[in-house]
């Protein structure tokens, strides 16, 4: 994550913060003040402008479309100068990730309104969009315990599930508005059922979803998405809570009186086509759910990405249950594999306690226990299609994964992390294209997952760390055994020589109790 800082100005409580969403069809400015009294809102600012429209059309962003990005951007630099703004962020979501030309539009923004667009990854917007539900949503702790999201936005539809406090399931497909919009004009003129056919595509998209859904028993329903604003004053009074009734009348109307219907939702200022989306496909996983009522909740990016902000500049707890879904996925993508979860957690555990005390002495990114621990629990996923030489089946596994929270280019370093593991002299051979840096830090974290893997080796658990010691040649492990440990001791001197290599220390295990 990056960081932008007005320079010369004190980090204080009372800080100024500002948010801009760079979205397929609505640039978005938020400018906060956080203080002891908590986060007040400064000014809100939209500004209409079709990214999507020309993304979806042509592949590009015309250069009109770029003039109005570039005159409502400099509109925003004023108003964050007036504001005196201390910090902000400005990411760039769906549309501009997708366009061919999408770092030439941002040098061109830069340049001319100083102004610095970052493309954040899909996974990234999720997480901090579900993140601000911690600011938004008083009772959040009740939609954490059972809920699905539904988000639809212009290129896709992302499908998330809540259960026990826990983000549980996470999921997209490429059925986004605009996609299904050009689909629908594709089929109008073969049909005039076309909502039916819309219908049945979803469906056919989705179906592999509907048992885990099913199986939940769900009990809150929130629809996220650019058209929800819309949608919720038009059609449902601002109303944040509507009934199922009120909502599967009107789904019904999109079949049974298509022509007024169309007319009426066209009045409103909505496309049709994007109408039609929506309802369709909010239908198809509102069929999955038994609750009478459901939400529009008051969550978005900027708000998340306010709170990343405001938690980096004072290291607060109160974003914790939202940064733990991270491992949360990775441990229900761990279970779909079928991996040993005691043996995961072990090392897992183990490697925290070597990587805390090292941290001590050598440095390390902020982000690499994050690493270390989605690599501990990921690591053996490629043992359910391939037993033999399964590491290097974890390997293109994780690299594929998409795990909110994170980026390709961090899921990348884990799958080489975990590759690792078997044959560390070859396996280097394989990260020589890499810079400089994630060299290091592939080798710093594989090094330490090798360690905690090999002090769990007979996955019985047999060794309980109870200290570490770093001394200018070793790294000493007192641990306590619940029985014999040869085949563990045996494994850690086996790995100790990369450990070596890495570090400058050599691995001992010692028996708890014994002269240290």
């Amino acid at each position: 994550m990056y960081y932008h800082v007005v320079t010369g100005r004190a980090r204080i409580l009372n800080s100024i913060y500002a948010a801009i969403d760079v979205g397929s069809n609505t640039l978005k400015l938020k400018i906060v003040q956080y203080s002891e009294n908590g986060i007040s809102v400064l000014d809100d600012i939209s500004k209409g402008v079709k990214i999507g429209e020309d993304v979806f059309a042509k592949g590009n962003i015309e250069h009109e479309t770029v003039k109005e990005i570039v005159e409502i951007m400099i509109r925003f630099k004023q108003v964050m100068d007036s504001y005196k703004v201390d910090m902000y962020r400005a990411f760039a979501t769906g549309a501009m990730r997708t366009a061919e030309n999408n770092l030439n539009v941002i040098e061109i923004v830069l340049m001319r309104s100083g102004i610095k667009i970052e493309i954040i990854e899909d996974t990234m917007e999720k997480f901090l969009t579900y993140k601000s539900m911690r600011d938004n949503i008083d009772d959040y702790r009740k939609i954490r315990e059972s809920s699905i999201l539904v988000e639809l936005n212009s290129g896709s539809c992302d499908v998330s599930i809540y259960s026990g406090n826990k983000l549980v399931f996470n999921e997209e497909f490429t059925l986004g508005t605009l996609v299904l919009k050009n689909i629908m004009q594709d089929i109008e003129d073969m049909t005039i059922n076309y909502p039916k056919v819309i219908a049945e595509l979803i469906e056919s998209r989705t179906c592999h979803m509907w048992r885990l859904i099913e199986k939940r028993r769900i009990r809150n329903f929130l629809m996220l998405g650019g058209e929800t604003t819309i949608l919720k004053n038009s059609l449902f009074c601002g109303l944040d809570t509507i009934s199922r009734q009120d909502f599967e009348n009107v789904h019904r109307r999109i079949f049974s009186d298509q022509l007024c219907f169309r007319k009426e939702i066209e009045e409103y200022g909505m496309d049709w086509y994007e109408f039609v989306a929506c309802i369709l496909v909010y239908q198809v996983f509102l069929k999955l759910v038994d609750t009478e009522s459901m939400i529009f909740p008051a969550i978005n990016l900027r708000d998340g990405m306010i709170a990343e902000m405001i938690e980096e500049d004072y290291c607060l707890a109160r974003y914790k249950v939202f940064n733990n879904d991270v491992i949360s996925l990775a441990r229900n993508a761990s279970a779909r594999y079928k991996s040993c979860s005691r043996h995961c957690r072990e090392v897992e555990k183990n490697g925290i306690k070597i990587m805390k005390e090292l941290k001590k002495h050598f440095s390390f990114d902020e982000r690499d226990e994050l690493l270390l621990r989605l690599a501990a629990i990921l690591h053996e996923i490629g043992k359910f299609t391939r037993a033999k030489n399964y590491l290097a089946a974890s390997f293109h596994k994780i690299r594929n994964l998409s795990i909110m929270g994170t980026n390709y280019h961090e899921m990348m370093l884990v799958a080489h992390m975990c590759r690792m593991l078997t044959d560390m002299q070859l396996s280097r051979g394989s990260i020589e294209r890499l810079s400089q840096s994630d060299r290091n830090r592939i080798l710093k974290l594989s090094s330490i997952l090798s360690i905690a893997d090999a002090l769990d080796k007979s996955k019985k658990q047999k060794i309980k760390i109870e200290k570490i010691i770093v001394t200018d040649e070793k790294l000493k492990i007192i641990a306590s055994k619940s029985m014999d440990a040869t085949l563990e001791e045996w494994n850690l001197g086996n790995r100790a020589k990369e450990f070596v290599k890495t570090f400058g220390l050599v691995p001992e295990l010692i028996e708890a109790g014994y002269d240290e």
